[in-house]
């Protein structure tokens, strides 16, 4: 799989968390320029929401990840100094970055 550097994907935030109850916090929607943690498979990465429209984040990385499209991806924000999970995502499309050809 290609590495990309953005990725466009539909996503769905858990409303109720343990650890939101107990704070008496609520998870909010996400909102550009907002940092959150993606886990893609094996990879985790940093990741800048560049748009927000309905169900549909797209979303600047901090670092490429070789990936595809269909990959479930894990979302956690930064709360109180913590990395908390708040979401799941399926990647839609992604900005694939070019290689150069081996041995160059």
């Amino acid at each position: 799989a290609p590495p990309h550097s953005e990725c466009t994907l539909p996503y769905a935030l858990l409303l109720l968390l343990l650890w939101l109850l107990l704070r008496r916090l609520q998870v909010t929607k996400l909102s550009k320029g907002e940092v959150l943690m993606l886990n893609i498979g094996s990879m985790c990465t940093g990741a800048r929401v560049l748009a927000v429209k309905h169900d549909l984040a797209k979303l600047q990385l901090t670092s490429p990840v070789c990936t595809k499209e269909g990959e479930k991806v894990a979302l956690s924000r930064r709360v109180e100094k913590h990395w908390r999970l708040i979401g799941w995502g399926q990647i839609q499309k992604g900005l694939k970055m070019d290689l150069p050809p081996r041995g160059a």
